[in-house]
């Protein structure tokens, strides 16, 4: 109303001024005038837009979700003309997902200060920090070190982290424009996994060493170092200053060091590369580790235990265990082949035996036997780590200690014997055609050059790399993986001139979830509780990717691998979506809950559920749930529309489509390998100087096209068989030269 008061008055000012000044030649000149005045104004406005950039392109960083996100804006005198967003390492289905759509508003908005996508708060935070950071080098403070003045305090700060079960919370001190302390006072990355405590023990005091956000993540735990990273923006921000000044980069060396005369070098210190060194160190080899992380351990962190027949350990004295014959036969079969007959005989007949080993050289411990998960008649199949003072995660047993005590010992075996965590290898050394090495650099960037006879591989698989996942799966996956495992260790055995054996096999996927978790406050744990049981009952209406109806009752949630791209949709008509608003959810929903990845609350049936919508509108903003006709699901599905219609019927019906998405512990193909775990080429003969263990060599106990071998417990079993041959033949090659 005040704005059309004023207008109403100026119009009766010119109004009057136009009869006093002689009618219509007064209205000429006042055009005349206004004429005048707007180009001025104008002019003077392109003169100010023309001095605001100097024209080129520029690129700001800073820490995203998984690694650093950078943003590359072009801009001419007076606007940005072209926005690139890159992320590599942020979560595919969520973080890499906004990529695009966040480059879209920075255009839009030809500012930094965006809205950012729902639910990927991290990277759209970081890729605000990155724009403001390229567009202050187009406005030429590029290399200003002069930051804005922080008002003292203790800034009380949450971020989400790796842990889907709560926040980490911080209270982030500052002093004299410095942060002074970064106090963690609550966190829930120590109840997913042993890993996240490695950031908060490394990366705080690199924080506060060099004052900058640019410190590189700890690697492993890049999820839990980037939430740490996102407390101290927000304080900085709520202590009144820019986050993007203090990305001030972190200077890294340039020094080579050279460590020579190894009989053994490993790559890699999870399970099965703690396994290789300690038999090879047993055997009095001088053996070199290598750990891209800043703990021992890698994925087997995060598993329950191994498979294990006739072993004659104590702590199995009362076991039946599974005939040999039996399962040696079964998994003939299902791998459709006997080509690896001999690698299969070792993992049966000798799994008991190669972890009586381990226990009694190297003290691991185990108690207790599990069923197979796909024989029932194997009633006593594998087993669980023991926990150190009975400390447990999600995912069991708290089993660094029994890692960290394995590589303690076997370094006693020999002077030389060394390990170095954070040290991330990058290449096969080579003299001529022969393997004579491994580079790789430290985390602060020294680069070293390690020397030795033999090289065992233990990376982990590829599960981190995404092209190489897309490659092989045709999608891009959940993970409850270490992305750390990213193939490195199956790229340079295909650069020494190995080959691959089953490189797509199905990964090993035992939990169902939304795809898209809600670490943050956006929902209550209760309401998380709900929107999960939504995607993983059975009994309800569900369909795949494809639009094609499933039986789940048939197929079975523990065969998720079966079903095509690992995820599919739970369907629901606005009538149940009513009815369970009105009722409740009914009792089939009782058991809906998935397995190590609830989010803490407590799922109630019976009891109406009146907030549904919200946790539907949250769930649609994550991207957990479509909603629309089956016309508008089958576009956002990508599925065909006919296909999907038979499927669900009614086409005129509002339907909500849950998402269930299969995550997986990692990939299971890799090199092809030898009863000794030598590297093969491609026609088959060793290449004598190296070796691959673990998932980097699982390929040949699988089948391309099923799922991997779904007994139970055997990937772990892997570990410390391949690990044990691996680890003797590498020594035997060593030691001999």
């Amino acid at each position: 109303m005040k704005k059309r008061l004023n207008c109403f008055i100026c119009c009766a000012v010119i109004l009057s001024c136009m009869t006093a000044c002689g009618g219509k030649e007064a209205q000429v000149q006042t055009e005349e005038s206004q004429t005048q005045g707007t180009t001025e104004a104008t002019t003077q406005a392109e003169e100010s837009k023309e001095a605001l950039y100097t024209p080129g392109t520029y690129t700001g960083e800073a820490a995203g979700y998984g690694g650093n996100v950078s943003v590359t804006i072009t801009v001419d005198a007076s606007s940005i003309t072209d926005v690139t967003v890159e992320g590599a390492d942020e979560t595919p289905t969520i973080g890499g997902a906004a990529l695009e759509e966040l480059a879209g508003q920075l255009k839009e908005a030809q500012d930094s200060e965006i809205d950012g996508v729902t639910g990927a708060t991290i990277t759209s935070t970081a890729v605000k920090t990155a724009a403001k950071s390229a567009l202050n080098q187009a406005m030429g403070k590029e290399n200003s070190s002069e930051k804005a003045a922080l008002t003292d305090g203790v800034y009380s700060v949450k971020s989400t982290g790796y842990s889907w079960t709560g926040m980490i919370a911080a209270d982030v001190t500052i002093k004299d424009g410095q942060i002074q302390d970064i106090a963690i006072t609550e966190e829930h990355e120590s109840d997913t996994a042993e890993i996240g405590q490695t950031a908060f023990d490394l990366l705080i005091p690199r924080l506060l060493e060099h004052q900058s956000l640019a410190v590189d993540s700890v690697s492993g735990a890049t999820v839990t170092s980037n939430g740490i990273k996102s407390c101290v923006s927000e304080a900085i921000t709520l202590a009144g200053g820019d986050p993007a000044q203090w990305q001030t980069p972190v200077e890294k060396k340039t020094d080579t060091v050279k460590l020579e005369g190894y009989d053994v070098i490993v790559v890699g210190l999870g399970g099965s590369g703690i396994s290789a060194y300690c038999a090879a160190a047993e055997e009095g080899a001088a053996v070199f580790g290598i750990e891209k992380a800043a703990k021992l351990g890698g994925q087997s962190a995060t598993v329950t235990g191994p498979m294990v027949i006739n072993s004659k350990a104590p702590a199995f004295k009362d076991v039946e265990f599974a005939n040999p014959d039996d399962v040696y036969q079964v998994w003939l079969d299902y791998v459709e082949s006997d080509k690896k007959a001999d690698i299969i005989h070792e993992a049966v007949y000798n799994s008991g035996a190669y972890l009586d080993y381990y226990i009694d050289n190297f003290d691991f411990e185990f108690q207790g036997m599990i069923m197979s998960f796909a024989r029932p008649e194997w009633s006593q199949f594998w087993t669980r780590y023991v926990g150190e003072n009975g400390g447990t995660n999600i995912f069991g047993a708290n089993k660094t200690y029994q890692y960290n005590r394995a590589m303690e010992k076997a370094k006693g075996f020999n002077e030389k014997n060394d390990f170095m965590l954070e040290l991330s290898a990058e290449d096969l050394i080579f003299e001529g055609d022969q393997i004579a090495g491994v580079k790789a650099t430290y985390y602060d960037g020294t680069t070293y050059e390690i020397y030795g006879d033999s090289v065992i591989l233990a990376t982990g698989g590829y599960i981190g790399d995404d092209s190489l996942v897309k490659e092989n799966f045709g999608t891009t996956l959940c993970t409850v993986a270490a992305t750390i495992n990213d193939g490195a260790g199956i790229k340079m055995g295909l650069a020494a001139g190995g080959a691959t054996y089953n490189m797509a096999v199905d990964p090993m996927i035992h939990i169902l979830q939304i795809p898209n978790l809600i670490k943050n406050e956006d929902l209550t744990p209760n309401q998380k509780a709900v929107l999960s049981a939504l995607a993983l009952v059975t009994g309800e209406k569900t369909v795949s990717i494809t639009g094609e109806a499933l039986d789940l009752n048939a197929i079975g949630t523990t065969n998720i691998c079966s079903i095509p791209g690992y995820r599919y949709y739970v369907v629901y008509t606005q009538e149940q979506i009513d009815s369970y608003k009105e009722k409740g959810l009914t009792e089939n929903f009782a058991t809906a809950t998935s397995m190590f990845m609830g989010q803490g609350g407590e799922l109630v049936t019976g009891t109406p559920v009146e907030d549904m919508d919200t946790i539907l509108d949250m769930g649609i903003q994550y991207k957990n749930v479509l909603k629309g006709t089956v016309k508008e699901l089958a576009e956002q599905m990508g599925c065909d529309e006919a296909t999907l219609a038979q499927s669900l019927g009614d086409e005129d019906t509002t339907y909500y489509a849950v998402i269930a998405a299969g995550y997986t512990y990692g990939t299971v193909g890799g090199l092809d390998v030898d009863v000794k775990m030598n590297v093969l080429k491609e026609d088959g003969t060793p290449i004598e100087n190296l070796f691959a263990v673990g998932t980097d060599s699982m390929g040949v106990e699988n089948i391309e096209g099923k799922p991997y071998t779904p007994w139970g417990g055997q990937a772990q079993s892997w570990t410390f068989v391949s690990g044990y041959l691996g680890g003797k033949a590498a020594a035997a090659y060593g030691t001999a030269r």
